[in-house]
């Protein structure tokens, strides 16, 4: 079982030189008819090295790198079936303030200072009969009912 090994061991040698050979005869050829860069062998690539410095303040007033909600822009996703429009949002709505306001030409969702506005047909909703909700994951989830659900239900 080791001859097998060491044979295999042997045959891969073979191949990367194989291989390694065709490859620098085939960038030479690449070079003398090419006028492009040439391209670095890779034992220059394998030598660089990059330091990256890390400083530390006694008092710092951002701490690591966590993003912060109130700059980043939220995911936002609107899901659509024939009775309601769902709005899933990312934002941090656990003991927040939030208020949904509706334009003519779509919905505005308000937490705290940041608002965000989705194009949404507001003349097809009922804004005021939405139900809202804060899920454990931190998401906003917005129910929205449509008009024709209520005018079908009617019936």
């Amino acid at each position: 079982m080791v001859d097998d090994f060491e044979e295999a061991l042997r045959n891969i040698d073979v191949f990367c030189k194989v291989l390694t050979k065709k490859l620098v005869e085939s960038l030479k050829e690449d070079e003398e008819n090419s006028n492009e860069i040439p391209i670095e062998p890779m034992e220059k690539l394998l030598k660089r090295k990059y330091v990256f410095e890390e400083k530390f303040e006694k008092n710092p007033t951002v701490k690591g790198f966590i993003p912060l909600p109130q700059i980043e822009e939220p995911l936002i996703d609107v899901f659509e079936d024939e009775n309601y429009v769902k709005v899933l949002m990312q934002c941090r709505c656990r003991d927040q303030q939030i208020a949904v306001h509706k334009h003519d030409d779509g919905l505005q969702i308000c937490v705290e200072s940041a608002c965000w506005k989705l194009d949404l047909p507001v003349e097809e909703l009922q804004v005021e009969n939405m139900v809202m909700k804060c899920n454990n994951n931190e998401a906003l989830e917005v129910d929205i009912p449509k008009l024709k659900a209520t005018a079908n239900q009617g019936n």
